[in-house]
């Protein structure tokens, strides 16, 4: 039997974001909603991992498939009723575990060690019930925390009195329950008169032991429901990324204008200049330096290389050490050897780039000829005038030369010049004529 088990709830619309993607797809630094939390149930190894899928289900597992493969199983609410309803669709599924923990596919702003801490103290008292709660200056809309030492109950704001209405502690529906617990009390829910739903708050008034309880921040138990709080959060999480990685060493020019997203990866001594964009799953080595504004996504940078400004380095770029990719030069599914460079005014695309290449200004690779993408391969050492132009497939040898201005659309042999152009014939008198 696991230890662990998790529950993510990913059923809902999100009608307030106004758009037809279902919510949870909505990324906050660069990340699926929804994939905060499965990502918080791996780390902590739980195992089984259900997400509750109900608007959209296909899109939405079609995202968690692709990603996660077989660690998540999906299961589906198809009528939306309460949050009871959608622990029981995932409880019929759910291997036997000592605990579950609820999550929500819309909370990306909780840390993994409040959950830690959620987790460790439910395994410490052996309590029936561990949940987060939080004091918030405006509690409209929360489910209130009754309290007599001990929680006693949690009253949803429709059905609170206007005394538990001015409570500010409110429960942002976190909790790590005792598996044969959940199990009975999911069975003894009721209906609400009035919204004909389960609600899981429901389940404590259940509880027969003390109910555990770790006060968090409000800032982290802020959910998403609309485009602003999608902001607000994104904001939030890129400020903690920033901050994470600073401590670690790395320099950032103007913090306020870089962008990481948080699945990348970056080494001491790492300098990040202004506006610098890292998206997906970059991997940025020691002593690199990102000049301003450069654009980076699910590239690979190695040791003491310079990128940028103004660069842009597409998914499958690979720089090893020492290379150097300059202002206005895209990078996309190739392979720089170390010590090459593009300084300027590059396009290079399904390139294998040897070691201590010169790419001129101007270099265009023209991959694609309508239908099918084509390699170029340029071995070792390898000048390339400006304003070349390399007509895939074709293969440069080691130290070969390609003359400026250049259209190459056969392979040039090792130390051989390349050249491809018209010759140039001046008209005497042309201007007078």
């Amino acid at each position: 039997m696991h230890d662990l088990g998790c529950i993510v709830l990913c059923a809902g619309q999100g009608t307030r974001m106004k758009t037809k993607r279902p919510k949870v797809l909505h990324e906050a630094a660069g990340k699926a909603l929804y994939a905060w939390s499965l990502d918080w149930a791996l780390a902590l190894k739980a195992n089984p991992i259900q997400a509750v899928l109900g608007y959209e289900k296909e899109q939405v597992r079609e995202g968690i498939e692709n990603h996660y493969g077989k660690q998540v199983q999906t299961v589906v609410q198809d009528k939306q009723r309460g949050t009871g309803h959608a622990v029981q669709v995932a409880f019929e599924n759910l291997a036997p575990c000592k605990r579950v923990l609820v999550l929500y596919g819309d909370t990306p702003l909780l840390t993994l060690d409040t959950l830690k801490a959620l987790c460790l103290l439910q395994e410490n008292t052996k309590s029936e019930i561990s949940m987060l709660t939080a004091y918030v200056k405006n509690p409209f809309g929360y489910g209130r925390i009754v309290r007599d030492n001990n929680i006693k109950e949690i009253i949803e704001e429709r059905n609170a009195s206007a005394e538990q209405k001015e409570i500010t502690e409110i429960n942002p529906g976190i909790y790590v329950f005792d598996y044969e617990f959940l199990k009975a009390g999911l069975a003894n829910l009721k209906p609400n008169e009035v919204t004909k739903e389960l609600y899981l708050t429901d389940l404590i008034a259940q509880a027969q032991k003390p109910i555990g309880s770790i006060e968090v921040s409000d800032k982290e138990i802020v959910g998403v429901n609309d485009m602003v709080q999608l902001a607000k959060a994104d904001r939030l999480l890129r400020r903690r990324i920033n901050e994470e990685w600073m401590r670690e060493g790395v320099e950032m020019l103007d913090y306020k204008t870089t962008y990481i997203d948080s699945e990348v990866k970056l080494s001491p001594g790492v300098v990040l200049e202004q506006g610098v964009i890292l998206r997906g799953a970059c991997e940025i080595g020691p002593g690199v330096r990102i000049g301003a504004y450069s654009v980076l996504q699910d590239a690979k940078v190695g040791e003491n290389s310079i990128v940028g400004p103004f660069a842009r380095l597409r998914p499958g770029a690979v720089l090893e050490s020492d290379c150097k990719i300059g202002n206005f030069v895209e990078v996309k599914k190739s392979h720089f050897g170390k010590g090459s460079k593009a300084s300027h005014l590059a396009y290079i695309g399904d390139a294998e780039i040897g070691e201590a290449c010169n790419i001129g200004a101007g270099t265009i690779t023209c991959n694609y000829d309508g239908q099918k993408k084509h390699k170029t391969k340029i071995d070792n050492g390898v000048f390339m005038g400006s304003n070349a132009t390399l007509v895939a497939p074709l293969h440069l040898g080691d130290s070969s030369y390609v003359g400026a201005g250049s259209v190459i659309n056969q392979d040039v042999p090792a130390k051989a010049l390349g050249l491809g152009r018209a010759r140039q014939e001046n008209k005497k008198d042309w201007v007078k004529k």
